[in-house]
This record gives C-alpha cells, structure tokens and sequence, in this order.
C-alpha cells in the first residue's frame, strides 16, 4: 500500500508507465465534469479509470475487499474518506467474484487500521492489499469525487 500526494506520483518506479495518463486524466477531469463510469486510457486494458461520485458511509456498512487482476490507485479530487485496510492473505473470504468482476469480499474482523484520503491524494491497493473504502471520517457524511485507476497487475 502506498500514500501520498499525487504531485508525488511520477517518484514510485511502479507508475512510471501510468503517470503520465493518470495525470492527463486527473488535468482533463479538473477542467471539465465527467459521468460515473469507465474510462479507457491505454490499451489492452493495462490502464482504466472509475470515475465516481458518492457520499461516505459508517464503517459499519463497509466490506472488506480486494482484487486479483488489478491494483486499484484511488485518487481524491474533493471530499475525503476512510480507507481501511487489512492483508489479503490473513481474512476468510465471503464472496468471490473476481472471475466476474475482479472482486473479492471478506468477513468482517478487526481491521489494521484506517487512512484518511484528502483532495489531491492518492493510496494504491496491490492485489495483496485488502481495503474498505468510501467511510466517512469522523459523524459526518460528506460528498466525495473520487477516480479508481485500474492498473493491470502483474
């Protein structure tokens, strides 16, 4: 799991070949409104991105996922969120959908712990990395804009 600020994305060697694209996209959404949806970037489906608009949840409501084909780099463009996080490796699956959907759920447990995703920031979930994201921080419910960059794995 990495994060940081965005600004800071072209010094990890992992993105050297997404930052670039990753950036424009950011550029392209901070001039002009997008729908929810996909966005293709580059071919062969090595780069995506999630374009969404949510408000956050109580944890409660949250499920522990992960992915295997993709990593997932979540970027906040306004808003901010929890993002709890465990390892893959150590949880009891729920429910498996990652032939259809490349999502994994988990049971629930004590979690390792929790970030807090501001505007301009990003975290990056390897296929390892198991994460709840879109909880509020704190009572209150706020509105996010968040992009999930899908980069292929592996």
């Amino acid at each position: 799991m990495i994060v940081d600020h965005i600004k800071n994305i072209r010094r990890y060697p992992q993105f050297k070949e997404y930052a670039e694209a990753i950036m424009e996209f950011i550029e392209k959404c901070s001039r002009e409104f997008l729908p929810a949806g996909r966005y293709d970037l580059l071919a062969d489906n090595r780069l995506y991105a999630l374009m969404q608009y949510y408000e956050t949840k109580p944890k409660e409501e949250g499920r522990m996922e992960s992915h295997r084909a993709y990593a997932d780099l979540q970027f906040v463009l306004s808003g901010r969120e929890t993002i709890f996080y465990d390892l893959a490796e150590e949880l009891t699956i729920a429910e498996d959908q990652s032939r259809e959907k490349d999502i994994i759920f988990y049971e629930g447990r004590p979690d390792k712990g929790g970030i807090v995703l501001a505007a301009g920031m990003f975290a990056c979930y390897e296929p390892q990395d198991a994460h709840m994201p879109c909880i509020r921080c704190g009572e209150d419910t706020e509105k996010v804009e968040k992009i999930v960059f899908k980069i292929l794995a592996g």
